[in-house]
């Protein structure tokens, strides 16, 4: 059942207006890339989320996507364990992009700088 919100907010959950990203140094290991939720770019541009590449299918391989969508917490784990770089994408209501914020391993990286807009 989609909740009818104004605003232009319909169906859309309160966690979903705040998305959340870690991504990993660069020269990571492809498998510590796989082994770590990212997704792999396909030529055809579908995006799959293997174990492993096996190598009769490494031809039909774009790329290894070198981040994933998380929670702070897990963001903030993943910064003190192999370095690299967070953030979160803030939204309006409408969908729209507001603000990206670093997350920092420091701080509690608060809701007020998101909330004050509303």
């Amino acid at each position: 059942m989609i909740d009818a919100r104004p605003g232009g907010y319909e169906g859309r959950k309160e966690n979903e207006m705040r998305l959340s990203y870690y991504q990993f140094p660069e020269g990571t290991a492809e498998s510590t890339l796989l082994e770590n939720g990212c997704g792999v770019i396909l030529k055809s541009g579908h995006e799959i989320f293997p174990d492993t590449i096996p190598a009769d299918k490494r031809e039909q391989v774009e790329r290894v996507n070198d981040f994933f969508l998380c929670s702070i917490a897990i963001a903030k784990q993943y910064l003190k364990k192999y370095g690299g770089c967070a953030w979160t994408e803030h939204y309006e209501r409408d969908g729209s992009l507001f603000e990206v914020t670093p997350i920092q391993l420091t701080g509690n990286n608060s809701r007020f700088k998101y909330d004050h807009h509303l």
